[in-house]
């Protein structure tokens, strides 16, 4: 295992850090989409049929196959490549009774369209579960369909017995917990909305939410208070910075363990990077397409400072 392990993060490491601070510069600067496409496609990432969705989609299924083929286990795979499948399961649901988008399905070795149709039988229990619970509530809302089948990610995720995947995953659901915490606060909204499984107390969420005492005050004393009290300063009006700061808090977890070969970490480290250059490269194009080039700078990721 151990080999194998060494051998899937020499992969790992070898198939990273395609793009930096100066490729994502240029990028943002091309003088259209298409020629911002082409850099990319000549950095190595896939062609793309011309569209910025096709392109994610497209570079999104890259780093599936790769995570599929190379991880260093079964478990592991399915673990990180959960969010990508239960994002199928989401639009496979909600196509039911609402017109989905048709693109926007990642390549999954599961079925989504059996969904559709009301089988199950692809799916873990945690999903079957949330499925036939939404199934007899007569659920239609988006966002409520969404919430329970995150739950229901989570869950499964937090099963796969890879220690390290599973604190991975914990720390996760506690940074969007935060945000959660943050958006309830804006809205001055009083609902449960958190996953269960991070290492924050749900009391605590549930306190930062509410207007009568300081967000940050919740956090004390945990690995977010630096993150809870930037969060307040900027009066939550501007929770894509929190959302920002928060990835980059990810990626410098799993980045201090990557000379730990005969682990996961290293791989860990990949898989959050990746995620975060998507989004990154996803906002250059963005910005390309509206002409709004210079809020780039500002809503690049700080690893890439």
């Amino acid at each position: 295992m151990y080999t194998t392990k060494v051998y899937a993060n020499t992969l790992a490491q070898f198939n990273a850090r395609r793009m930096d601070g100066e490729r994502l510069r240029r990028l943002v600067e091309a003088g259209s989409v298409d020629a911002a496409l082409k850099m990319l496609a000549d950095s190595g990432f896939p062609t793309a049929d011309g569209t910025i969705d096709g392109f994610i989609v497209a570079a999104t299924d890259e780093l599936i196959e790769f995570i599929e083929e190379n991880a260093a286990s079964r478990a592991a795979a399915d673990a990180l490549t959960a969010v990508f499948w239960y994002n199928n399961v989401k639009l496979a649901y909600k196509s039911r009774f609402a017109a989905m988008p048709t693109d926007a399905y990642y390549k999954i070795d599961r079925d989504a369209g059996k969904i559709a149709g009301g089988d199950y039988s692809d799916c873990d229990r945690y999903l079957t579960d949330a499925l036939e619970t939404l199934d007899a509530s007569g659920e239609r809302r988006p966002q409520a369909i969404d919430l329970a089948l995150t739950r229901a990610m989570y869950a499964y995720v937090l099963s796969c017995g890879v220690r390290s995947v599973e604190r991975y995953f914990r720390t996760e659901i506690d940074l969007k917990n935060i945000l959660t915490a943050a958006r309830l606060r804006r809205l001055g909204a009083e609902r449960d909305e958190f996953i269960d499984g991070g290492t924050l107390d749900k009391d605590a969420l549930i306190t930062a939410a509410s207007q009568t005492t300081g967000f940050a005050d919740a956090f004390i004393g945990t690995p977010y208070a630096d993150a809870a009290e930037d969060i307040e300063a900027n009066g939550f009006g501007e929770l894509w910075r929190a959302e920002r700061d928060l990835d980059d808090h990810l990626y410098c977890l799993t980045d201090r363990l990557c000379a730990r070969m005969t682990s996961f970490e290293p791989f860990l480290n990949y898989y959050t990077r990746a995620r975060i250059e998507l989004k990154a490269v996803k906002t250059a194009l963005v910005c390309v397409k509206t002409g709004t080039r210079e809020a780039f700078f500002e809503r690049c990721p700080k690893l890439y400072g």
